[in-house]
């Protein structure tokens, strides 16, 4: 069965060095090698400059970069239809429904939810709530800090 990883932010894919004082950060091609070992397919989407992406495609060597699926800042941009903006300021929810769409990554755009008073309501799909909308086993959403990846199983493929 296929692996897939998705990444939010690029956090986990940077890292930070002083030299002489000044601080750069860069990106960790270690992670992104480690990323490309454990998966299949690894969608990286965020609001990072599209430089960082560009950056990362760029210094992927030709075996591992069709294993990787890049969705920039203007990505998101580009979902700012008058629609979207009727129904939200934020592109990122239409942006992901597109991505897990076209990646054929199984989630439920609305989920039912029993609250405190024993009454359902439904919830519509919240990007930073992943793991409670994505149904599909195969995934693994990958979080963390610079340096270090953490991985978690989403919610809903749990149920």
């Amino acid at each position: 069965m296929e692996k897939i990883a998705i990444l939010t932010s690029t956090t986990p894919l940077r890292k930070t060095t002083t030299r002489r004082g000044l601080t750069k950060q860069r990106m960790n091609l270690q992670a992104l090698l480690d990323l490309a070992d454990q998966f299949d397919v690894i969608i990286i989407a965020s609001l990072a400059h599209d430089q960082v992406f560009e950056y990362m495609a760029r210094h992927l060597s030709r075996e591992i970069r069709p294993k990787f699926r890049l969705y920039p800042r203007s990505f998101f941009h580009s979902m700012r239809t008058p629609e979207v903006l009727r129904t939200a300021d934020d592109p990122r929810n239409p942006g992901w429904e597109r991505i897990l769409s076209e990646n054929r990554v199984t989630f439920e755009p609305f989920r039912s939810k029993l609250d405190q008073h024993n009454n359902y309501h439904q919830d519509r799909f919240d990007w930073k709530r992943l793991g409670d909308f994505i149904t599909d086993p195969r995934v693994v959403l990958v979080t963390g800090s610079e340096g270090q990846l953490f991985f978690e199983t989403p919610r809903a493929a749990k149920r």
